[in-house]
C-alpha cells in the first residue's frame, strides 16, 4: 500500500492535465481492482453454470466501473490544488477516500478492499476503526502510504519534509501503541448463559442446488447440529447457526425435515435451542411466486419467531438491473430476489438480541445494525462463499467481516456453507474458526459486547472528513 499508493502520487504529480489526472487514478485503481476483485469470475464458473461466457466481461468490467470513481476524483483534485502544494497533497487524500466513499454508496454499493482494510489482520492497528470507521481509517491510511510520494515532489523546503515525515511515523507509532494498550487491557468476556453451535457443512457448490443433492444435504448439515457439549456451566440459551440458503423449498415443505429439525432442537433438553438458518424463502403461486433470500429465527416449536430478507442484492447475480430493458436471468437461475427493508434487530425476551446480515452485507460500513431502536447483542452473518473456490474472496470477505467487529463493538459469528466461519469478539480477534473446505462444528459461548458504541466516537471520524472538507472548499475558494 505505501509503495503503490506513492507511486500513484508521483504519477498523478507529472500529470499536465485533469486528463491524465484522471488516467492515472483510473489505470491504478484499473489494477487495484483486477487484482483484488478476479476471483468474482470464479462464480461463473461453478459447473453448470449457464454464465461461463460472461466471464471475460465479469473480470474487467467490474474493475473498470469502480476505477471510473477513482480517476475522476483525482481529476477533480488535480484543478483544484498542484500536487506539489502541501493543500494539494491533502486535496489527493480528501478526494481520493471520497471516491472510496462514493463507490461504497452510489447505486447499490460495492465498498469492497476499502484501502484502511489493509490494517484488518494487524489488530494493534485495526482498533481504530472503532473511533474512526472504516472511511476515517481509509483517509488517515491514504495520507500515511501517499506521503512517501508527496515529498518526492513537494515543493516545500527540506526542514518541513522532515518535520511532516516525522509527525506521521510518530502518528503511525502512537496509533500502533494505543492499538496494542486496547487488546492488552480487553479480555474477551464471554455470556455463559448463551451457547453457540456454528455448522460450516463444506458442501461442493456444484451439489448445493443439485436436486438429487438437495435432501442429502439437508441430512448432512442436521448430522452436524446434533446436541453438543459445553463446559459448565450449560447455557441457558444456544443458537444454532446454519449457513446462507441452507433451507430451500424442496426440504422445507416436507414434514419429515421439520420433524427433524424440531427434533433437533428438543435434543437439548437442559436449554432453549433456537436455529438461525438462511433459507431461500418461496413466496405465494403459479406466476405470483416470488422468492427472498432470508434469515429465519426459530425455537423448539418450529415458529418462525422472525424472519430477515437480504437488503443488498448481488447485481446480476441476484436481481438484474433495470430487468424490463435487459432480457438476462440472474445467476441464482430465476426470476430474482425480493429486497428486504434493510438492518433489523431480532429481539426475543430472555435471549440476546442480534443483527441478521447475508452474504457481503457485512461489508456496508454504519449499515449493519438498525439506525434506530435497540442496539443488538451480537451479529450473525450467513454466507456461502463456495462460489469462489480457494481463491482470495473467501479471505478478504473474513478480514472486512473483523472489521465490522471492531467498528460496531460487537461480536460477529459468522457461518458458512464453505468459505471461513468463525466467532469474532468486538476486538476482532478470533475466538473459532473453521478454514475454507472445512467440515466443522464450531462450539462456543457468545462473548459479550462493548459497553461503548462506535456510534459514540463515529462524530471523530465524521468531524475529520468534514473538516477536510471544509478545508478543501475554503482553499479552493480563496486560492489565488
Amino acid at each position: 500500500m505505501f509503495l503503490g499508493l506513492s507511486a500513484l502520487y508521483w504519477l498523478f504529480s507529472r500529470a499536465q492535465t485533469a486528463g491524465q489526472a484522471f488516467a492515472s487514478g483510473f489505470f491504478f485503481a484499473l489494477g487495484y481492482f483486477v487484482t483484488g476483485l478476479w476471483w468474482i469470475g470464479n462464480a461463473l464458473l461453478v459447473e453448470g453454470n449457464d454464465f461461463a461466457w460472461v466471464w471475460p466481461i465479469s473480470v474487467i468490467g467490474l474493475p473498470t466501473l469502480l476505477a471510473l470513481f477513482t480517476g475522476t476524483y483525482l481529476a477533480v483534485a488535480w484543478i483544484a490544488f498542484p500536487p506539489q502544494s502541501f493543500r494539494g497533497f491533502l486535496s489527493f487524500a480528501f478526494l481520493l477516500t471520497l471516491s472510496e466513499w462514493a463507490r461504497g454508496n452510489a447505486f447499490t454499493g460495492f465498498p469492497w478492499n476499502l484501502y484502511g482494510y489493509v490494517w484488518a489482520d494487524h489488530l494493534p492497528m485495526a482498533q481504530s476503526a472503532h473511533y474512526l470507521g472504516a472511511y476515517g481509517l481509509t483517509l488517515v491510511s491514504v495520507l500515511w502510504a501517499a506521503l512517501g510520494g508527496y515529498l518526492l515532489v513537494s515543493d516545500k523546503s527540506r526542514a518541513f519534509k522532515i518535520s511532516l515525515g516525522t509527525i506521521a511515523l510518530l502518528s503511525l507509532a502512537a496509533t500502533y501503541g494505543l492499538g496494542q494498550m486496547r487488546l492488552n487491557h480487553a479480555v474477551t468476556e464471554f455470556d455463559k448463559s448463551t451457547g453457540l453451535l456454528v455448522v460450516q457443512p463444506n458442501i461442493p457448490q456444484n451439489m448445493k442446488w443439485d436436486p438429487v443433492a438437495v435432501q442429502e444435504n439437508f441430512l448432512k448439515i442436521s448430522s452436524m447440529s446434533k446436541a453438543a457439549q459445553f463446559a459448565d456451566p450449560q447455557p441457558d440459551n444456544i443458537f444454532i447457526v446454519w449457513p446462507e440458503t441452507a433451507i430451500s423449498p424442496a426440504v422445507y415443505t416436507k414434514t419429515e425435515n421439520i420433524d427433524r429439525i424440531r427434533s433437533i432442537l428438543k435434543s437439548y433438553t437442559k436449554s432453549d435451542a433456537y436455529l438461525v438458518t438462511g433459507v431461500l424463502r418461496r413466496m405465494g403461486e403459479g406466476t405470483d411466486v416470488k422468492f427472498a433470500n432470508s434469515v429465519v429465527f426459530l425455537n423448539k416449536d418450529m415458529s418462525a419467531l422472525q424472519a430477515y430478507d437480504k437488503t443488498h442484492l448481488v447485481p446480476f447475480g441476484e436481481f438484474i438491473p433495470f430487468q424490463d430493458l435487459i432480457p438476462l436471468k440472474p445467476v441464482v437461475a430465476f426470476r430474482g430476489f425480493e429486497r428486504g427493508k434493510g438492518a433489523t434487530t431480532v429481539e426475543r425476551e430472555g435471549v440476546p438480541s442480534f443483527s441478521p446480515l447475508i452474504c457481503y452485507e457485512v461489508i456496508f460500513p454504519d449499515k449493519v445494525v438498525a439506525p434506530a431502536g435497540k442496539r443488538p447483542d451480537w451479529i450473525v452473518n450467513v454466507t456461502n462463499d463456495g462460489w469462489y473456490g480457494d481463491s482470495a474472496g473467501p479471505y478478504q470477505h473474513f478480514a472486512q467481516t473483523r472489521l465490522r467487529a471492531i467498528e460496531e463493538g460487537l461480536p460477529v459469528v459468522r457461518s458458512a456453507n464453505t468459505g471461513i466461519s468463525g466467532v469474532i469478539d468486538p476486538y476482532g480477534r478470533v475466538i473459532e474458526k473453521a478454514d475454507i473446505f472445512q467440515e466443522a462444528t464450531l462450539a462456543t459461548y457468545l462473548p459479550r459486547p462493548l459497553q461503548t458504541t462506535h456510534a459514540q466516537w463515529l462524530w471523530l471520524g465524521q468531524a475529520v472528513l468534514v473538516a477536510c472538507g471544509f478545508f478543501f472548499m475554503a482553499t479552493l475558494v480563496f486560492r489565488r
